[in-house]
């Protein structure tokens, strides 16, 4: 089965009103499911995708229940977890290669690495250093 790792900042623009690359990441979205591809990520996703949206409640820039109504669209969206213990190893050193301050987007990248299949970010800062040694690392506003 094909998969594809997807970040939370990919995710995130599925389920929220207003985010840039919307309709970039929808149809990222609607071409994986109906291509078969399976969506995956690390298990922080859920906790990422959580913490960006309780942020938009915290500034009040979205009501608790439209932020209720866009964690249950994640859900339904059925990106599956995998856990990989090599993982956390090739994280870290990713972050180092590519003079990451975190780990957070490394694993991600970690995990389509070790899976072999793409990675769609929407991390410019992540992106821009990581593209050229890791080439299946891919941006979302470069997708078509």
């Amino acid at each position: 089965m094909l998969e594809r790792v997807i970040d939370a900042s990919v995710a995130v623009k599925w389920v929220m009103k207003g985010e840039s690359h919307r309709g970039q990441a929808r149809k990222l979205l609607r071409e994986s499911l109906a291509a078969g591809i399976r969506l995956i990520a690390p298990p922080l996703f859920e906790d990422e995708t959580g913490s960006v949206i309780q942020q938009q409640v915290f500034f009040g820039h979205v009501s608790i229940s439209d932020a209720d109504k866009a964690l249950r669209a994640l859900d339904r969206a059925g990106v599956h977890i995998v856990y990989d213990p090599r993982v956390k190893e090739r994280a870290r050193k990713i972050a180092r290669q590519f003079s990451q301050r975190r780990v957070y987007d490394a694993t991600y990248a970690a995990l389509a690495e070790l899976r072999g299949c793409e990675f769609w970010t929407a991390d410019k800062a992540f992106y821009d250093p990581v593209k050229v040694g890791l080439p299946f690392v891919k941006y979302l506003p470069n997708y078509q």
